[in-house]
């Protein structure tokens, strides 16, 4: 009976083997008429500190640091935009340009174009679902212990504000009612500025429920906000990436929202999807020209 088991997995994985092959995913997409008529590709990337660049790197695989001291191996010629609304406008004034954002940004889109990766569309529910590639944290984390008030937030947060985060990303716990303590005070919020505008969104509703508090938020980068807590010159640091090693031995963090990042180009880009590996080569510019792409398909 074990070995009935055991060899369903296998059967299905030879199968899976026979009809993909072991090719790239590349060799899988088709080619894609009109992008001769394109130049030379460019390249918007965030700020080095930023959680949106930092998780992307990660996940498209070009985050190995440079013997010059760079965080990951983007491409030197790259357009640095300090927020997604910088990535859009930049996208939006030259139909070479690509860059990434968080899915959380998509509203503010005018005519520019997500791109499927890997034959998944950048969408909530598959993002929910594991089929689309590009996931990261929303996280806040904090050194020492709590305070009531300060405990009093986060766990309206992981409650009643997860209905709020549903919205347009991804929550991690179910909603639930919250009662408030009623603590009397200022939270202080600094970090990564893909990460403010929800927690902008949940400070508020927070101080709708518990008048007696303030929330601020500043933006800036998930770095600085995490090295913020670190320093205790605030109270929680927001990132939008996952904490490195060191960061979490010294911070104490929770995930409390799980985003996308989204590829976009121009609108008279018509390239509709693209793969991990072809993304890699277009950030880190081994993919030069947008008519490059289609020397690796079908």
């Amino acid at each position: 009976m074990m070995q009935k088991k055991c060899r369903l997995p296998v059967l299905l994985l030879a199968a899976a083997l026979s009809l993909g092959g072991c090719g790239t995913a590349t060799q899988s997409m088709q080619k894609t008429e009109g992008l001769d008529a394109l130049g030379n590709v460019r390249v918007i990337s965030r700020e080095e500190g930023s959680g949106t660049r930092s998780a992307f790197a990660q996940l498209v695989g070009f985050d190995e640091s440079t013997a010059d001291g760079k965080p990951d191996r983007t491409t030197d010629t790259a357009q640095i935009a300090a927020s997604a609304q910088e990535v859009i406008a930049y996208v939006r004034s030259d139909q070479n340009a690509v860059g990434y954002i968080s899915m959380g940004s998509l509203t503010d889109l005018d005519g520019e174009k997500v791109l499927d990766v890997n034959n998944a569309a950048g969408t909530l529910a598959n993002l929910k679902n594991g089929d689309y590639p590009l996931s990261r944290p929303f996280c806040l984390a904090w050194i020492g212990t709590l305070n009531d008030l300060e405990q009093d937030f986060l766990t309206y947060i992981l409650g009643k504000g997860q209905t709020l985060v549903s919205q347009s990303y991804v929550p991690v716990k179910n909603s639930t009612t919250f009662l408030s303590n009623q603590q009397t005070g200022t939270i202080t919020i600094h970090g990564s500025t893909s990460a403010a505008p929800l927690l902008q969104e949940l400070a508020a509703e927070y101080m709708s429920i518990n008048t007696h508090a303030t929330v601020v938020v500043t933006a800036s980068d998930s770095t600085t906000g995490l090295n913020d807590a670190m320093q205790g010159t605030c109270d929680f640091g927001m990132a939008s990436r996952e904490l490195k090693s060191y960061e979490k031995e010294l911070l104490t963090y929770q995930v409390i929202a799980q985003d996308g990042i989204a590829v976009i180009v121009n609108a008279q880009n018509p390239l509709t999807d693209t793969t991990i590996e072809e993304l890699n080569g277009l950030f880190t510019g081994n993919i030069a020209s947008w008519n490059d792409i289609n020397t690796g398909r079908k």
